[in-house]
């Protein structure tokens, strides 16, 4: 779920435990050059859950992530990332050795000699374009282009291009990560009216054009693909301010119980039809992340990771949640003749959720380490053969 204008989840269990208490005991992110991995590069689709500035050098001066308070925590600037510092993304490029990946967009500055972005906030994984342009067909379209402009560029210009371009191999070798979903939810909830029980009529098409994308990637030589879930949307402020539910829907963590099951219902679907692409696709990884898990955690166990607020933003204004659709993060607007300011908490990192939608640079953190960790991938994905020193990364 994005905010932007209207136009717009009995041997290795001994070292799944010791990779998650050991990542979990570590804080800080090294440098890239300090791992090694197997992966020599990673292409990432996805909404702005992962977008790194997509949107931003699309459609200059239309988002809030381009002014603070976003980015305060981590870059102490904007940096064009729908959260107070660095999003999932960025941890896990890091956590495998890797630079912050730039945009596919970006003209300037950006270097892809070890994967690109195709992210872009708003996408859906439908073929919509209720907010952004970007779905993920057309993401997947890009990077089609991006990958035959590389193959004549290297072949035209030789090595002087390889200072700044992945090479040809790369792309055979390299984690392709899509995370993408949330938006399309919020288009059956607030376009097209549904409720909970009808959105489940919905979320098939949501899954197959998920699925139709690991295919042509698949087609286009790609082996490892991860792809995430959809977190509890029934614990975000923006679903517990915005959408209809009852007291007694409430869980016992202030989660409104029927938008998880929604989720639970797409998760458990796109998990199936995964697992039974892998078994179509000879020589594929194809790999479902369950982050659900991990996100609710944060909120169930909030004590264990240094969180005071689980359903309630850090940036915004007004009622139970901190959350107004009218007056968002970063914005001042005049609301029943008062002017009103959605500004950012004192300290971040006590709160799950940042700005409504979007977590804060904590929780991403916490995230990463417990997918790395490899005790949430299915199938079980060997993490730990291929990039063994990632243990040093998160």
């Amino acid at each position: 779920m994005d905010f932007l204008p209207h136009y717009l989840h009995a041997g290795w269990f001994a070292i799944f435990i010791f990779l998650a208490v050991l990542l979990e005991s570590l804080t800080g992110a090294s440098s890239p050059s300090e791992t090694k991995c197997a992966f020599p590069a990673i292409f990432n689709f996805g909404d702005s859950t992962s977008d790194t500035g997509g949107v931003h050098v699309s459609f200059p001066f239309i988002t809030r992530s381009e002014q603070l308070p976003y980015g305060e925590t981590f870059f102490h600037r904007p940096m064009n990332r729908f959260s107070d510092g660095r999003l999932l993304i960025d941890f896990i490029a890091q956590g495998l050795g890797k630079d912050l990946l730039s945009p596919y967009l970006q003209s300037v500055g950006s270097n892809f000699t070890q994967g690109a972005n195709f992210a872009a906030s708003g996408a859906t994984a439908r073929s919509t374009s209720f907010i952004s342009p970007f779905n993920l067909q057309v993401q997947v379209n890009q990077f089609k282009v991006f990958k035959q402009q590389v193959s004549m560029a290297l072949q035209r210009e030789g090595t002087g291009r390889r200072n700044y371009l992945p090479s040809m191999d790369a792309f055979k070798d390299a984690l392709y990560i899509i995370q993408i979903g949330g938006n399309d939810f919020t288009y059956a909830y607030m376009k097209l009216k549904m409720n909970t029980e009808q959105i489940k009529g919905y979320l098939p098409g949501v899954v197959n054009a998920v699925t139709d994308a690991v295919k042509e990637l698949y087609e286009e030589g790609v082996q490892t693909i991860w792809v995430m879930d959809i977190g509890p949307q029934g614990c975000s402020p923006f679903v517990l301010t915005n959408f209809a539910y009852l007291n007694s829907d409430l869980d016992a963590n202030g989660c409104a119980i029927p938008y998880n099951e929604a989720v639970h219902f797409y998760n458990q679907l796109l998990m199936s039809q995964l697992a039974h692409m892998q078994d179509k696709l000879p020589g594929s990884k194809i790999v479902y992340i369950d982050t659900y898990d991990i996100q609710y955690s944060l909120i169930e166990q909030a004590d264990r990771f240094g969180f005071n607020y689980t359903t309630r933003a850090c940036c915004g204004v007004g009622g139970k949640h901190n959350f107004n659709y009218n007056v968002q993060c970063g914005t001042t607007q005049k609301v029943h003749g008062q002017y009103l300011a959605a500004l950012a908490c004192v300290d971040p990192s006590e709160y799950v959720n940042w700005d409504g939608v979007h977590l804060t640079d904590h929780a991403n953190q916490v995230i990463a380490r417990h997918i790395l960790s490899g005790t949430h991938f299915h199938p079980f994905f060997p993490l730990v053969k291929l990039c063994p020193s990632h243990l040093n990364v998160i």
